[in-house]
């Protein structure tokens, strides 16, 4: 059984058929606040419009679904650098038109963890910058704190008014949380971010170095939090509020919450920050997971490896990036397909003119259907 969301990959010529047809209201390069088809950048208008610029269409839609609730006569214009799903946001190259739209915006928004480094490295106002995991540079040798881009003394100054501390901390929720395992960022293992999710499901964890944090929920509210809060900043008028789409997540993850026990694998760890909601376990096999991780080449080794567990019926769910498909990952999809095992496509981002949030959805409604 194969539950197919997206069939483009960034690493192949040939673009493939999407299987599944997801409706959803694209973002558009630059939308304004609300209901309002006099908002925007009107010429006559007599307020300034807000800017928002995302890295990617991911956070530019979570942006969107915030700036949704503001009061209509406030203008907002929520830009995303990257759509679609035809460019890798690991190593794309903005030009400097891009950056100079992000020093011009009033809210910048990243995923953070090195991903779009290319963007918050590039921005001079860090201030403005909201992001869910740390600003480090794009390293996969382990995203070390002392690698901060910027950030010294830059913490989202924004927050202040909303959690009340600033004392160089990434803990936009973590007040009076201190807890010995981790603190908000570092980076952890699926069973400790697993043991956080549970006691501290606002907190956003790193797992293993791994950068596809928009698939946590936590990491969705406290963006969207921020943008509220940031926006609210800029013009109190705006009365944004983030309860609609929190609402919303905590519903999905509710969902995921429920999901059976299973020994998934991932021919990329795109699925880490749903996974660590649910009972499930990694079989992805070590040596593997630690190259595709650190966005590496597994060796032959590895792939033999894969491949046993396979035939050893250790793997019951197979978890595959269509757009980071390569000829290894082929051959285990092929070998999961000839053992009846589940294969669940999900992509690093959403199709072209796809919602993220409601791609989302469509993500937990292929994982509940196996």
């Amino acid at each position: 059984m194969t539950t197919s969301l997206s069939r483009r990959a960034f690493r192949r010529p040939t673009a493939l058929l999407f299987a599944a047809t997801l409706g959803a209201a694209s973002l558009t390069a630059c939308s304004s606040s609300g209901d309002n088809a006099d908002g925007g950048s009107d010429a006559g208008s007599d307020k300034e419009t807000i800017q928002v610029v995302a890295s990617t269409s991911i956070w530019a839609d979570v942006a969107q679904a915030v700036v949704n609730t503001a009061q209509t006569d406030v203008n907002i214009d929520v830009h995303p650098i990257v759509s679609g799903n035809s460019v890798d946001p690991h190593h794309f190259e903005p030009t400097a038109a891009d950056i100079a739209r992000a020093n011009e915006a009033d809210v910048i928004i990243a995923g953070g963890g090195g991903y779009d480094a290319w963007l918050y490295q590039a921005v001079k106002n860090q201030d403005q910058i909201i992001h869910a995991l740390p600003l480090t540079a794009h390293d996969h040798g382990g995203h070390a704190h002392d690698e901060h881009a910027h950030e010294e003394g830059h913490d989202h100054a924004h927050d202040h008014d909303e959690h009340g501390h600033e004392e160089g901390h990434e803990h936009a929720h973590e007040h009076g949380h201190d807890h010995d395992h981790a603190h908000e960022g570092d980076t952890v293992t699926m069973d400790e971010a697993k043991k956080i999710a549970a006691e501290h499901p606002e907190q956003v964890t790193n797992i293993d170095g791994n950068e596809h944090v928009w698939y946590d929920a936590a990491a969705i509210e406290k963006v969207a939090t921020e943008v509220a809060t940031l926006v609210n900043e800029t013009n109190p008028e705006a009365k944004a509020t983030a309860d609609p789409l929190v609402e919303r997540v905590e519903g999905l993850k509710a969902r995921i919450e429920k999901l059976p026990q299973r020994n998934y694998a991932q021919t990329e760890p795109i699925a880490d920050y749903i996974f660590k909601y649910t009972d499930s376990t990694d079989a992805t096999p070590e040596g593997y997971r630690k190259a595709t991780v650190a966005e590496g080449e597994p060796t032959a080794a590895d792939l033999a490896r894969f491949l046993e567990d396979i035939k050893q019926d250790k793997i019951d769910l197979l978890i595959f990036n269509p757009q980071t498909e390569t000829d290894m990952a082929k051959r285990i999809r092929a070998a999961a397909e000839d053992k009846n095992i589940p294969v669940v496509e999900i992509g690093e981002t959403p199709p072209e003119g796809t919602n993220f949030l409601d791609y989302y959805e469509e993500v937990v409604n292929a994982l509940e259907a196996v």
